[in-house]
């Protein structure tokens, strides 16, 4: 597995993602929620090959519980542990920080630790409703040994400058090799110069950089031309789908790592895999992606407009 470092870390490239770990979720062979058992084993399978964070939330069904089972079975070994709150009771200053000191009280007990190692809240708009409190509170968790790190879990239409300007040490947001919004408009780059750990999720965009051209439903044919276009930069890089849509991410000077949701060890072991055929790509490669997508139709990169006859204006 390969590593960065940053803020005394060493991040795997690829953090296994475990919202499939407990509860039903996804299509397919494997969309309902597995056994504690089964579950444990896709644990394994990752931590043994070197995927040392662990990314989870308190409302991803019995996610942090069948991790801190997990943990208890393993005689001492400690994979980084990622965990989101949230949403959080605004009612008053005060109790918005009790209503964050006593989720994040809850999840140490879940997972059966005495320091979560990162500490997101689960929305930005959480932290935009009451910026002082929500940092403060945070810093106090920090503070008191309960927490690592802070973070913040956003989406790709907020305001990055803002995050950049709150003082957390990480974020988790979405990416892909369509979507240059926060590229062209300084938004990442403000994330990487506040020094923030930068966790990528939606590097395939749910799916969609491994559909074929008659795969696509008839209401989304706007998607046609870019993805053409992908699948011919892909075959000009000498590379499988996958691997550019995760080589383009981590190429991205501001990017830790690649947030991958699991169901199955298999799915691990090719993720592993993955993070090994990817590679930088060069600044003339970087220059062609750019030139292909960075004037996208706004339904491509907003899976919720995928299905609207007409892009919203």
């Amino acid at each position: 597995m390969k590593y960065r470092s940053i803020k005394g870390l060493d991040i795997p490239l690829f953090s296994l993602g475990t919202v499939q770990l407990g509860m039903n979720y996804g299509f397919g062979e494997h969309s309902g929620k597995p056994s504690e058992e089964y579950a444990h084993r896709v644990l394994s399978v990752a931590y043994e090959n070197g995927v040392t964070n662990i990314d989870t939330a308190n409302n991803y069904g019995d996610s942090e519980r069948v991790i801190g089972t997990w943990l208890k079975s393993q005689g001492g070994k400690r994979p980084i542990i990622t965990t989101k709150i949230g949403p959080f009771n605004h009612e008053s200053p005060e109790i918005l920080r009790e209503d964050i000191i006593a989720q994040t009280d809850k999840c140490l007990k879940t997972l059966g630790v005495e320091c979560i190692d990162i500490l997101m809240a689960h929305l930005f708009e959480d932290y935009l409703k009451s910026p002082e409190v929500v940092k403060s509170t945070f810093l106090e968790l920090k503070e008191s040994g309960k927490i690592k790190f802070t973070a913040i879990s956003v989406y790709s239409y907020e305001d990055y400058f803002k995050l950049a300007d709150s003082g957390f040490d990480a974020v988790q947001l979405p990416i892909n090799i369509f979507d240059w919004t926060q590229i062209e408009n300084g938004g990442l780059k403000a994330i990487k110069d506040a020094g923030m750990m930068v966790f990528a999720r939606s590097v395939f965009l749910q799916g969609i950089v491994f559909l074929k051209r008659e795969e696509v439903d008839p209401r989304m044919d706007f998607a046609l031309p870019y993805l053409d276009k992908f699948h011919a930069l892909a075959r000009e890089f000498g590379m499988t789908p996958d691997v550019l849509a995760a080589s383009f991410v981590l190429s991205l000077p501001e990017i830790t790592s690649l947030v991958l949701g699991c169901q199955t060890p298999e799915q691990v072991i090719s993720n592993c895999e993955l993070i090994e055929k990817a590679r930088q790509l060069s600044d003339s490669e970087m220059a062609k992606i750019r030139e292909a997508f960075v004037n996208v139709d706004p339904r491509l990169i907003n899976p919720r407009l995928w299905f609207n006859s007409a892009p919203k204006q």
